[in-house]
């Protein structure tokens, strides 16, 4: 694999980590409201993590190709092989 797919590999990785982490927070949101959790922070802080969480993680797995081809340049092409699938 090239440079720029392991990239977007991480990319998609992050952001379904991410995105569980979203799910994470969802949860204990709902933990918040329903009285289990005994914290300081408030049913609203933990919903506002876990969209922006969501939204991140969405935006990486959506984006990740496009993401990597703007950060990771590609490989040179070799001589006489133009056809190669290695560059993208």
């Amino acid at each position: 694999m090239s440079p720029r797919m392991w990239f977007t590999l991480v990319l998609r990785g992050l952001g379904t980590y991410e995105f569980l982490n979203g799910l994470n927070s969802a949860i204990t949101a709902l933990n918040v409201h329903f009285g289990y959790f005994n914290g300081s922070a408030t049913t609203m802080a933990f919903v506002n993590h876990a969209v922006e969480s969501c939204a991140i993680g969405a935006l990486l797995v959506l984006l990740a190709a496009r993401i990597s081809a703007v950060v990771v340049p590609p490989l040179p092409e070799k001589q006489g092989d133009s056809e190669s699938p290695a560059n993208v």
